[in-house]
């Protein structure tokens, strides 16, 4: 439990909150025509038990109202965690520098608002439900203020999660969206 618990801590210790929007000074210019990683979104799911439970989960603790499910970013969500999953790392970035943004609007290149997302990674807790281990996530980012600030914020309406696992490491990555 000691070493499930480093594991945790390691994990949100190494994410970080990454909020982008589209046509504002002074944030990161999205990489467009990129497309997302084949690999990844060929082995992508995009709805998972585990998945629904955060969402529920989430929805549960926020007083905000509550997010919807978008299927954009539902997908966005998937195809990150498993290309981490497959490429063993860990970011809001991947290897090439594609972040939440480009993998959003290389879903849909009409999107148009704000995104957020964090990422957990961390040893798949044996024995336990899908609810506990939504649980056990949501837990882990409300103790970090920078993905508590995303999970209580009333500017994101949408939201999509995605799931993968790599042997008994589970990586879980929510995007919120506010799509104009």
């Amino acid at each position: 439990m000691q070493r499930l618990s480093s594991i945790a801590s390691l994990a949100l210790a190494c994410a970080f909150l990454a909020a982008c929007s589209s046509g504002r000074p002074g944030d990161p210019a999205p990489l467009r025509g990129v497309g997302l990683p084949q690999q990844a979104a060929s082995s992508a799911v995009s709805d998972t038990p585990l998945g629904r439970a955060v969402v529920r989960a989430v929805n549960d603790y926020r007083t905000a109202t509550p997010l919807s499910v978008n299927s954009t970013l539902q997908r966005a969500a998937a195809v990150h965690a498993s290309d981490m999953a497959i490429r063993k790392y860990r970011g809001h970035h991947n290897p090439e520098g594609q972040g939440p943004l480009d993998r959003v609007l290389a879903i849909d290149e009409n999107f148009r608002g704000r995104v957020g997302e964090n990422i957990w990674m961390g040893t798949e807790r044996r024995g336990n439900t899908d609810d506990q281990m939504a649980a056990f996530i949501l837990q882990g980012w409300l103790n970090s203020p920078q993905h508590r600030s995303l999970l209580e914020s009333d500017r994101f309406s949408t939201t999509g999660v995605g799931v993968a696992q790599n042997g008994d490491v589970i990586y879980v990555v929510q995007v919120f969206g506010d799509p104009s």
